[in-house]
């Protein structure tokens, strides 16, 4: 066999040499990629274990708008910073960034905010922004807003970002590499989302103890849920207590006979479908509107309960008018779609004598609950002092605050306070609401009907 000559050996040595370093070469640039994929993927981990927090603070902040004032602003940011480091504990507060925004629809597609939800969605403090400051687009409008100056914020925004130590890439003289900003925005509402079908029975109390600014007060805030719904999606029916004659429902029939299953007695109008306007104002001759407007106060009309006359004991049946409000979802509301009750009382129940008021009240909102509807209940004017359901001698409300009756008829709620109106009870994301006199009550009514058709929920942060 033939040996290969000097030359030859000497032309092999040199590509074996190549070789091993063109190997070298090649394994140093494997080992960078791999390393930065490894650690790549452990900066993408992180990024979505930011994204999750964030958006989990977002939402739990959002269950406390809309927020207005420095209290209400600052309870609502520390809900959301708690749950975001709670998710993601590597974070310090410093990092994360709360702001507020005001979302309001542009259901009319004209490129502009629908200003018939500003300012009771939310909104300035006084006065109005200006036109050009809000920014519009795929059907929402938002302004950036600040409860801590006294706008009314429906909208959370939070943000953060973190750096991660890479494992393998310092070899190759990285370091660290950057999340990048993640962020979440929250609103809380309808949030300018068009608005999905309800049929709605709006219960209202025009008993006695309200005075003549009470019921225009109470009238008002109606007009103004009318005014924020929607005919042609959302039906709304009225059920006045105590209930009118066949002939004269503005007024209070005389007597009152209880207990009353005559839907027809308490019924002030069915579900109605013609209280907007094209333009989505509110039809003010349609007929719901004009039997809200001309509602009287109750002056002392005879109380028979089972044919004997208990008229000293009060005017306050508030079972009846709800089983009413039940029924007629019942009969006249559309298939599959929500039923809502909106039930307003400034009182404890104390009619139907022998039936133990309070605790008939609950048991007739059982039965609506159990027929899925969705019960929300108003008080005001029952802390100062506290009102007690004194004409219950047994059962699960003897003697409880009436606050509690009431929050026990809403669906899935509590009592903050109870005997009080706490400074949250309307931030705590149940159905319960308070306030402590009629004058608040326009605010809160449009809250309820804000609640209504929407929750907290994740949106784009317009």
């Amino acid at each position: 066999m033939r040996r290969p000559s000097a030359s030859r050996r000497g032309r092999m040595s040199e590509e074996g040499g190549a070789v091993v370093v063109l190997f070298a070469l090649l394994l140093t640039v494997l080992f960078a990629a791999v390393a930065f994929a490894v650690d790549l993927s452990r900066l993408y981990h992180e990024r979505q274990v930011l994204q999750n927090s964030v958006d989990f603070g977002a939402l739990a902040g959002a269950r406390m708008l809309p927020a207005q004032g420095a209290a209400q602003g600052a309870t609502a940011s520390a809900l959301a910073l708690r749950v975001t480091l709670d998710n993601a504990p590597q974070l310090a507060p410093g990092q994360i960034s709360i702001r507020y925004r005001c979302i309001v629809g542009d259901r009319d597609g004209d490129g502009a905010p629908d200003l018939e939800d500003v300012p009771y969605v939310c909104g300035p403090t006084t006065g109005a922004w200006a036109a050009g400051d809000w920014r519009t687009k795929r059907g929402r409008s938002s302004h950036a807003c600040d409860p801590f100056a006294g706008d009314k914020c429906n909208t959370i925004s939070v943000s953060t970002s973190n750096t991660v130590d890479y494992a393998f890439a310092p070899v190759i003289g990285v370091d660290q590499g950057s999340t990048g900003a993640v962020n979440a925005a929250s609103c809380n509402g309808s949030c300018g989302a068009a608005r999905s079908p309800l049929d709605i029975a709006l219960v209202l109390d025009r008993t006695g103890s309200m005075t003549a600014s009470d019921i225009v007060n109470m009238k008002n805030a109606a007009l103004s849920i009318l005014g924020f719904y929607d005919s042609s999606e959302q039906w709304v029916g009225l059920v006045a207590l105590p209930y009118g004659s066949a002939a004269n429902k503005c007024g209070v029939a005389d007597p009152q006979n209880y207990p009353d299953s005559n839907y027809a007695d308490w019924q002030s109008i069915p579900l109605s479908r013609d209280f907007s306007n094209a333009d989505g104002t509110l039809n003010t001759s349609s007929q719901i509107a004009q039997r809200i407007n001309c509602l009287q106060r109750t002056g002392s009309p005879r109380i028979n309960v089972n044919g004997r006359n208990w008229t000293n004991d009060g005017h306050t049946n508030l079972g009846d008018p709800l089983d009413a409000a039940r029924g007629m979802l019942a009969l006249q509301g559309r298939a599959s779609v929500p039923d809502v009750i909106i039930f307003e009382t400034d009182g404890q129940a104390n009619q139907p004598h022998g039936y133990n008021p309070c605790n008939y009240l609950n048991s007739k909102a059982t039965i609506a609950k159990a027929a899925g509807q969705t019960i929300f209940t108003i008080a005001y004017g029952l802390d100062s002092p506290p009102v007690r359901c004194t004409y219950d001698t047994g059962g699960l409300f003897a003697n409880a605050y009436a606050t509690r009756n009431l929050a026990a008829a809403a669906t899935n709620s509590t009592d903050d306070v109870p005997g009080g109106c706490g400074p949250n009870e309307n931030k705590d994301g149940d159905n319960y609401f308070c306030v402590p006199g009629s004058a608040d009550l326009e605010p809160v009514f449009r809250q309820v009907a804000e609640a209504s058709v929407g929750n907290a929920r994740l949106v784009d942060d317009v």
